[in-house]
């Protein structure tokens, strides 16, 4: 029954690959190869396609890493501040490269994400460790988010209208920025975290049932946590430096998958999860391009239509 629905997954996400490549806005043929829409195709909307895979499938991946091991269906990468940490530490890189312009390029940028994310996760792997997993954890998020809030609205205030401008379009979130040599290492970078996560998942499973029987297990819970949180520093701060802080994927989607999905292989999860996660950037995308509006609906606004609405059924049920 699980393959079947994986299988089901895949083929629902190869449909909404083929609408977002060759049919939203409109339709390229896939066989053009030369003139404008062939240059459309396969420097616009390929790469914004793939884009859209790699970002959905880190953001996915790194918040079932964060729900499982903090025990809270409510932990992501967006609500734990992680993506806030990552924020801000672009937006000091964005609006400093007006001083620096060196540093304003993709290896610069996706690094600026990874140690704002890390940073924020090593406070909150410090304050788990003092008051536990629950409910203090996501107030500690908030908190981090308004005081990162804070401080970009004071680099906004200081930027430069050029540097303000990209920053602000930046945070709005979008697939289409990331092409060449960038989205190679930002493909590279995403399948390398979520390849290190799949080899230590069945330690994580073990920890869930005890620190007693994970030591029994010979499992060091210790440096499986960080490790775990370098993986979820690593696909939610580059995800966040290339795409913009992108909200909601890496909280609904691994509810989503736990609703559909009743097992504790979470090997098969995180393969789960990447793709619907994959599946629901795609799905912001194609409702973004498609020119519902006299203009594009920006990728932050559709994730947060789309799972805004789930998490709130999730509180409620959850009471």
């Amino acid at each position: 029954m699980q393959i079947f629905k994986l299988t089901f997954a895949l083929i629902g996400l190869g449909i909404l690959l083929i609408l977002s490549t060759f049919a939203i806005p409109e339709w390229i043929s896939p066989f053009q190869t030369k003139g404008i829409e062939a240059d459309l195709l396969w420097n616009y909307r390929i790469p914004k396609t793939i884009t859209a895979l790699i970002a959905g499938a880190s953001l996915s991946v790194s918040g079932f890493i964060l729900q499982q091991l903090y025990r809270n269906n409510l932990a992501g990468p967006y609500i734990l501040g992680v993506s806030s940490g990552a924020s801000l530490a672009v937006a000091i890189l964005i609006i400093g490269s007006h001083y620096f312009p060196f540093l304003n390029h993709g290896i610069g940028i996706s690094l600026a994400g990874f140690i704002g994310a890390s940073t924020v996760l090593l406070l909150v792997m410090l304050v788990s460790s003092r008051f536990g997993t629950g409910a203090v954890i996501l107030l500690f998020g908030v908190i981090i988010g308004q005081i990162t809030g804070a401080l970009q609205g004071l680099l906004n205030y200081m930027a430069a209208p050029g540097d303000l401008k990209n920053f602000t379009l930046w945070s709005m979130g979008s697939f289409s920025q990331v092409i060449e040599f960038d989205l190679v290492f930002f493909g590279t970078s995403v399948i390398l975290g979520i390849f290190w996560a799949y080899l230590i998942m069945p330690q994580l499973s073990t920890m869930l049932l005890g620190e007693e029987v994970s030591y029994t297990l010979g499992v060091n819970t210790k440096s499986i946590s960080i490790q775990l949180l370098i993986c979820t520093g690593i696909l939610s701060g580059i995800a966040t430096a290339f795409c913009g802080p992108i909200a909601f994927i890496g909280m609904a989607i691994p509810n989503v998958s736990r609703l559909l999905i009743k097992t504790v292989n979470f090997r098969f999860m995180i393969l789960v999860n990447a793709i619907l996660g994959a599946a629901m950037a795609l799905v912001s995308d194609i409702i973004s391009s498609a020119d519902l509006l006299s203009f594009n609906i920006p990728i932050n606004v559709c994730t947060a239509l789309i799972g805004g609405p789930f998490i709130i059924y999730i509180l409620l049920k959850k009471k």
